[in-house]
């Protein structure tokens, strides 16, 4: 009778170390496939003259603050947007793009908007990467590349804290979106593959399928040596 205990109480510590195990690998599985793996590589800054290496110029400032705009083949401006750190970025308005601001015309002296009727589409590309670009009030994970006055008919600012406007121009080029979103975009998200809430749905099913194998063990423990 004591070797059955003995037994028995063995059989139970196993489940139950077996079953935190499950539970933290199923934890880390599920952050891991969610929003934690978005990850922007994407990098902006706005450079004088030229942009550094590995770097591409998305568009073009009269200034650093209270500007106008220009596309980036115009080489009237010398303040460059430029843009780094992600694999096959490009300026390109086809295959995986996003557009990140529209111009009133080609050349220097444009004023900028999100979406409408201008003329001028600023993109930027990225290869297999999702790309998203919006005009927004922050930008939690996604890269600043400018400020504007507004939506519509804006002067642009660079993003350094000073002198900046409210609104940021703000994209994310990497494998998924991350979450939570830029805040007030104006662009409408798609929806990311690999999103955060249907894995906490999977680990929830793992973790009570791991609760259940638990309580048919210890059912078993008692009907096999509780007699």
């Amino acid at each position: 009778m004591r070797e059955r205990r003995r037994l028995m109480k063995l059989l139970v510590a196993t489940l139950l170390v077996g079953a935190g195990l499950a539970i933290v690998l199923c934890l880390s599985w599920a952050l891991t496939r969610g929003s934690a793996s978005a990850s922007n590589g994407l990098a902006c800054s706005v450079r004088a003259n030229s942009c550094v290496g590995g770097e591409v110029e998305v568009f073009r400032m009269s200034s650093t603050g209270n500007a106008h705009a220009a596309a980036a083949s115009d080489p009237t401006f010398t303040q460059l947007v430029c843009c780094g750190g992600v694999t096959g970025l490009g300026t390109s308005c086809s295959g995986t793009y996003d557009t990140v601001l529209r111009l009133s015309k080609v050349d220097y002296n444009a004023h900028v908007q999100a979406t409408g009727s201008y003329p001028t589409e600023v993109c930027l590309s990225a290869g297999t990467a999702v790309v998203q670009c919006m005009f927004a009030s922050s930008c939690p994970g996604y890269a600043c590349l400018a400020t504007a006055s507004g939506a519509d008919n804006a002067h642009v600012a660079d993003c350094n804290g000073v002198d900046d406007y409210a609104t940021k121009l703000c994209c994310f080029a990497g494998a998924a979106l991350p979450t939570p979103v830029p805040v007030g975009g104006i662009a409408e998200l798609p929806e990311a593959s690999g999103s955060s809430g249907p894995n906490y749905v999977v680990l929830a099913g793992l973790a009570a399928a791991v609760v259940a194998a638990l309580g048919a063990g210890a059912w078993y423990a008692r009907r096999r040596w509780g007699r």
